[in-house]
């Protein structure tokens, strides 16, 4: 009993060194602890900082590379240029030698510019009505019609949603050759529901 009262009286003092080397592990760990991070902190800055250098590097021996590259093709650029510029000129004067009289240049020009005139066709107002700039709407509330695509229909004689909304099939084919609009997207828009909408109002 006496040795386990004496344990039991020493116990404060083991608990004192217990605290105390647990103290200085706790200081060494974090010590530790702290010098390695920053020592890795710094390593890898120093990493970073030479693979920012290195992609620099290749970047500036790419765009070196590249204008060695471009030294050296430009003059073969520049004689294949003077060389079709020559042949060119060369054939332009053959076919002046060639031709006789200067009616022939004139009908050889007339004969290599072709022209066609192409009739347009017709809106035929009588199916959905006449407008004027006087009963004028806003036809860009209509989704699908712009500023430009609004000109266009003004200058055609469209002016007015009851004139978009009385529209048939052969109007809308008519109208779309004529303003240049893409083939069915007035019905995919659907014009003539949102005149009739907006003419309400």
């Amino acid at each position: 009993m006496t040795a386990f009262n004496e344990f039991i009286n020493q116990l404060p003092d083991y608990f004192g060194v217990f605290l105390l080397m647990f103290s200085a592990f706790l200081i060494g760990y974090f010590s530790a602890w702290t010098l390695q991070r920053s020592k890795y902190t710094k390593m890898l800055k120093k990493v970073k900082r030479q693979a920012n250098l290195n992609k620099i590097n290749a970047v500036s021996s790419n765009i070196s590379d590249i204008d060695t590259i471009f030294t050296e093709i430009k003059p073969k650029i520049v004689e294949v240029v003077k060389q079709t510029q020559q042949e060119t000129r060369e054939k332009t004067k053959e076919e002046i030698i060639n031709t006789k009289s200067a009616e022939e240049i004139v009908e050889k020009a007339r004969t290599s510019y072709i022209t066609y005139t192409k009739t347009k066709p017709e809106l035929n107002f009588e199916n959905f009505g006449y407008g004027s700039k006087n009963n004028k709407d806003d036809l860009t509330q209509i989704n699908g019609i712009g500023p430009y695509i609004e000109q266009r229909l003004n200058e055609i004689g469209i002016y007015n949603y009851s004139q978009i909304s009385q529209f048939q099939e052969e109007d809308i084919r008519i109208l779309t050759e004529l303003i240049d609009f893409f083939p069915g997207r007035i019905e995919r828009d659907n014009w003539i529901a949102q005149a009739a909408s907006l003419k309400t109002y």
